[in-house]
């Protein structure tokens, strides 16, 4: 007969091989997003630091600014790349060991606080959790701030809990252990800081829970106000870093984009957020929570308001709920419009899984007497959850970004003695090429990214002079033998004026292209044709989606090329590629020459097609005995994909041949 102890043990045993049986799936979907995705654009800026941190011993760059972004974050990555060499897969291994151990973290905090079944559902859920994937997938400091911030939550829980230790011990026993517990609190939130300074919202909830679970004095004890002195100056320091190392960088984005503001609009923040609440695989863990939390306050209001007094399922949903309702509350009502991103709300999405899984459990046992049912209901419970959160685990394998490491990559191939590198994005630039490129080329929201060198504007993470002008561009163009523009699509649309936009598309080939990032190249300055009439339109001349806003054309000789340049503006949000086809049509209705292309010559999409005028550059081929004649110049705008007519054809008016 298996004894009671002998039963526990298996168990145990058996509880170990399923998480690494689970370990192993996690392990898998994060390998497969580490071969197969592109680097998300920051991820060059950690790799970058981490480069710098390898050669200077400190994340300084080349403009002398500290790179303080997750700073212990930069120095693991440097350790991991300086054991096993610097590169895409090492630069993001330590996310996915620190992915990893947060998983068994979760099962562990799960089976102590509450209890074994509420660990292994928690578990499971950030196993598949889309974003945790992805965060532990990159080489920045989400995965390990998520680490550091759940064992943070974990240690303050274990230190108010501190004297519920057996009464046999000496009062001085309690109070060394009750330091102890303090001290190792401390400890984790300043790791958690300085993996990335959002921590800091955590302080404020963590702060009231102690004094909710055993009073405001409990603060000023001997053995629990060292710990609050240690976070608090690790918050000066963290503070002073950031001053220190990044001059001007915290006061320009407080005047650009403020990181808190008195906000107070949950209806247009909420829709940021609620993807991650109530999307329909996500449902069930949020009302799970809730119902967990009721339950919680109702055993509260019935033990005298006193959460010390509740059994350890019921403390563990109030304290943990706490925190993450509180950041959640900042984050709706008080961060500032521009900083409205889902990754905000990673650092507590633990705690959001440990709520839902303690109040399925909850309903499980409410429903079940008997300890086998109950672990029959979870393992249902846990084929439902790997049903609903596969597909979007799944997903985000085939959710490919940017690819400018295949567009740098590329350039470093075939970049040549005197070329000339500029891009929006230098620390991807810096990092492939393995120095900086020589210009940061942008135009607009670039100002909390640069600083004042040597009389000029240099980009804070790379060095690179910032280069902002189109008259900048042309001229490193007209003195440079090549000059390579390395950028994406969106960034080509937005950030930069229409002057800039024309030049680059006049001046310059796509010479290689992938995952949405493009390499462009300028030999040299190309003399345009020249246009000897031009016709501005006083408004738009609509085509569908596309509106013409003028065009040029140039002398039109039988046997001689035609250059026609047409200039073109969205009027409408298009959410396809649209081409344009340039016909010369004779009196009689017959098509003499013609030319399909894309505007902007593919180089903007026309999806990222706004305000600003982009010209579409057609030539067309005249024959050679074309008789003379007056002949209609006609556009027509068709769907790329389904060969579909916008619009037209449409006269938009008359050349003379001959």
């Amino acid at each position: 007969m298996i004894t009671g102890i002998a039963r526990r043990n298996l168990i145990f045993v058996g509880a170990i091989l399923l998480m690494g049986v689970l370990l192993a799936l996690a392990f898998w979907l994060r390998w497969q997003y580490v071969q197969t995705i592109s680097l998300y654009v920051d991820e060059f800026t950690t790799l970058w630091a981490a480069q710098r941190t390898q050669e200077v011993g400190a994340p300084l760059m080349p403009s002398g600014v500290l790179y303080t972004r997750g700073l212990l974050a930069t120095y693991v990555t440097a350790f991991v790349g300086r054991v096993a060499g610097l590169d895409y897969t090492t630069g993001r291994l330590p996310s996915v060991l620190f992915g990893l151990a947060t998983i068994a973290v979760i099962w562990a905090v799960g089976r102590r606080e509450w209890n074994a079944r509420v660990g292994w559902l928690a578990a499971l859920g950030l196993a598949l959790l889309p974003e945790a994937i992805i965060w532990s997938g990159r080489a920045r400091f989400y995965a390990q701030l998520q680490f550091f911030v759940l064992l943070t939550i974990w240690a303050a829980f274990w230190a108010v809990q501190a004297e519920s230790a057996s009464g046999n011990k000496s009062r001085v026993s309690l109070r060394n252990a009750a330091f102890i517990r303090h001290l190792i609190f401390a400890v984790c939130f300043i790791l958690a800081l300085f993996s990335q300074e959002e921590t800091i919202l955590l302080y404020p909830p963590l702060v009231l829970s102690m004094a909710l679970w055993r009073g405001w004095r409990y603060l000023l004890h001997r053995e629990v106000w060292p710990a609050q002195v240690i976070m608090l100056g690790g918050m000066a320091v963290r503070y002073a870093i950031e001053v220190l190392g990044q001059p001007g960088f915290f006061e320009t984005i407080q005047a650009e984009r403020p990181y808190v503001g008195l906000v107070f609009d949950v209806a247009a923040t909420w829709p940021a957020y609620a993807s991650l609440l109530i999307a329909p695989d996500r449902l069930l863990w949020t009302l799970a929570g809730v119902l967990a939390l009721m339950v919680a306050l109702v055993a509260l209001a019935r033990g005298s308001w006193r959460p010390i007094n509740l059994e350890r399922f019921h403390q563990a949903t109030l304290f943990f709920a706490l925190q993450f309702v509180f950041v959640l509350l900042f984050i709706l009502t008080l961060v500032g419009g521009q900083w409205r991103e889902t990754r905000y709300l990673f650092l507590v999405q633990p705690v959001w899984l440990l709520g839902g899984a303690a109040g399925l459990v909850w309903l499980i046992d409410r429903l079940l007497a008997r300890e086998p049912a109950r672990w029959v209901a979870t393992a249902g419970l846990s084929v439902l959850v790997i049903w609903l959160g596969w597909q979007p685990a799944t997903a985000v394998l085939e959710r490919q970004v940017e690819g400018y490491d295949r567009a740098f990559a590329y350039v470093a191939a075939q970049r040549q003695p005197g070329d000339v590198v500029m891009t929006p994005q230098p620390p991807a630039c810096a990092f492939v090429l393995g120095a900086p490129c020589d210009y940061y080329a942008v135009q607009r929201a670039y100002e909390e990214f640069v600083i004042a060198k040597d009389g000029v504007l240099v980009d804070r993470w790379s060095g690179a002079t910032l280069l902002n002008d189109a008259g900048q561009l042309a001229e490193v163009i007209r003195h440079a033998p090549r000059v390579w523009l390395v950028t994406d699509a969106f960034r080509l649309a937005t950030r930069y004026d229409g002057d800039f936009q024309r030049t680059v598309v006049e001046q310059f080939d796509p010479v290689f292209q992938e995952r949405g990032v493009t390499a462009l190249l300028a030999e040299g300055w190309r003399t345009l044709p020249v246009y000897t009439q031009a016709h501005g339109l006083d408004a738009p001349l609509a085509f569908g989606r596309l509106g013409l806003t003028g065009w040029k054309a140039g002398i039109a000789t039988p046997g001689q090329p035609l250059p026609v340049a047409l200039t073109w503006q969205a009027t409408a949000p298009i959410d396809r590629q649209l081409n344009t086809s340039l016909r010369l049509t004779s009196a009689e209705g017959a098509t003499v020459a013609q030319q399909d292309g894309p505007p902007a010559r593919g180089i903007i999409p026309t999806n990222l097609f706004f305000d600003a005028s982009l010209p579409d550059l057609k030539i067309l081929d005249l024959p050679a005995g074309l008789p003379a004649a007056r002949y209609r110049l006609e556009v027509v705008v068709y769907d790329v994909a389904s060969g579909a007519v916008e619009a037209g054809p449409l006269t938009i008016g008359w050349i003379d041949v001959g």
